[in-house]
Parts: structure tokens; sequence; C-alpha cells
């Protein structure tokens, strides 16, 4: 999710009232300051990217070995790109299309790998999900949720207390269909997904197809 700039706002985007620009404000100033960036342009892709490094050790089910500090992406999301949830919740036509622009961020992440020879060193994906239906959905595609050693400081507790109203209140902005109130205190789980599955899903059927061999 990191290194690149941030991406301009589109001029034909509809006016935002005042709130809304100043909550946008603060974070584009917290993804800069945060490096947070955006590996691709596509409209479909629902993530941003930073680069982090692991904290303790991680074991993926593909025999993929992480150790503290070691690179990892951490994977965001793109709140202004997610699609609009309908005001009753989401339904299973956007639950189809969020899956669809899951894959296709998958898609662009890989291809950002890959051309980017300072990462080849980076072999794990990270994310933090709060909701159980995005976990659901990493979950077909491959992430795996393992349960964080690292017990949180008082501190920490508060901070991401602080980060779950922003979080709130961006997506009051971009889809008020999709903010609910009881969230401030949601939990989360933290979900991995190894480089090597990332490529064998998103690369080498790409790299097939281009070669005219079939799967």
């Amino acid at each position: 999710m990191m290194l690149g700039g941030l991406a301009q706002r589109p001029a034909n985007r509809p006016k935002r009232p005042l709130w809304a620009e100043f909550i946008f404000a603060l974070d584009c100033w917290l993804q800069r300051r945060q490096r947070v960036f955006e590996y691709t342009q596509k409209p479909e892709c629902i993530f941003r990217a930073q680069l982090r490094r692991l904290h303790s050790d991680v074991v993926l089910s593909d025999g993929t070995f992480g150790h503290p500090g070691d690179q990892v992406i951490d994977l965001h999301l793109w709140n202004e790109q997610i699609p609009a949830i309908p005001v009753a919740g989401p339904s299973l036509a956007w639950g189809r299309r969020f899956n669809r622009c899951f894959a296709e961020s998958l898609d662009e992440l890989a291809r950002f790998l890959t051309s980017e020879p300072e990462l080849v060193d980076v072999t794990i994906i990270r994310a933090k999900t709060s909701l159980d239906a995005l976990h659901r959905i990493a979950a077909r595609h491959e992430f795996e949720a393992i349960l964080d050693p690292v017990r949180l400081s008082p501190w920490e507790c508060v901070h991401r207390f602080g980060e779950n109203i922003l979080y709130w209140l961006l997506t009051l902005a971009c889809n008020s269909g999709g903010a609910r109130s009881n969230t401030f205190w949601r939990s989360r789980k933290l979900i991995y997904l190894s480089r090597r599955v990332l490529e064998r899903k998103h690369i080498a059927p790409t790299m097939l197809a281009a070669s005219g061999r079939p799967r």
C-alpha cells in the first residue's frame, strides 16, 4: 500500500459538505504522515497500501515464514472507491460487486509487486478487518486469520478507538448507507496472505493466458 503519491480529486466529483471535506483533509494528512500510497489508479481498486514491519513471528499455511523486522504490505480500505452500500444494508448484488472489486484490487497489487524490484523481499500481505462480512470475503481469497500475540497498551486502545471514529466518519462521508452507530468499539482481526499465493492466483493465470497454454 505505500510508495506512490495520493490521487488527485476527480474534477467531476460532486461537491461534499464542509464537514466531509474536513474529514477527508484529515485522512489525507494521516495518509501522507503514515506513507500510505495508491498502487494503482483503477477505479475498481478498493485498497491503498503501506509498508510496515512485523513485530512477531508469523507462519502461514503454505509454509511462508515472517520474522520480527520483516517488511510486509499492509492493506487499507480506500473508502472513496468502495461500492455504495444500500440504505437497507449490504445486498447480494452489493456483495458480488464488492467481491469483484476485491479480486481486481489483488490483481493490481500482484502486478505492482512484480514491477517493484525493491519490494522483492516482501513475502506477506496483511490487513485488519473489523467486519465479519469483509473477513468472509477475504477468506475466499485465501487470507488467513492469525491471532496477534502482542497485547495492546492502554494508549494503543485509545488510539484504536480514535481510528474507529475516523473510519465511521469516512464511511458516513462516502456512503451513509454503510455507516452504523455501534462500530466505535468493534474488534479487529489480523488477516494475512502470502505473496506466493497472491502470485499463484493473480499472476500465473495471466501468464498462462498470454502464452496460449491451457490452465
